[in-house]
């Protein structure tokens, strides 16, 4: 089976991402917020947290199905707090339900005991061959 980490995708490395855990249907990734992250009020974007949510799911569902790309068909998230430049973020996945078609997955952010957002993703899987 190819490694998750055998070709990081730019968004992860836009993000300062590092895949600290995975497995199982789980995954864990630390981020590193930058001044090229900021909205005008200077906290971290929420698109951005957003993103880094979907780069802890994506990781999660490859653990249990590496040869099937998916495509998210539906993320709710919610933000509990901001978020600054340099504040160290550990976000986590669990896929709760995989079926033939569709992937339900849980993530959260987290600034050391504070949750930052969770998230709730519906990911559909895709018909398609993967690049190599």
């Amino acid at each position: 089976m190819k490694d998750i980490l055998d070709k990081v995708p730019p968004c992860f490395e836009f993000l300062k991402a590092t895949m600290l855990e995975y497995g199982g249907g789980k995954a864990k990734v630390k981020f590193l917020p930058t001044e090229e992250m900021l909205n005008p009020f200077g906290i971290i974007q929420g698109g951005i947290l957003a993103g880094m949510l979907d780069n802890i799911i994506g990781p999660a569902i490859f653990t249990l199905a590496p040869k099937r790309p998916t495509s998210t068909l539906q993320m709710n998230v919610n933000y509990l707090a901001a978020v600054k430049v340099g504040d160290e973020l550990i976000g986590t996945a669990e896929v709760i339900h995989m079926g033939r078609s569709q992937v339900y997955v849980e993530a959260q952010l987290m600034r050391g005991d504070k949750l930052i957002a969770k998230a709730t993703c519906t990911n559909l899987f895709l018909d398609i061959v993967p690049k190599q």
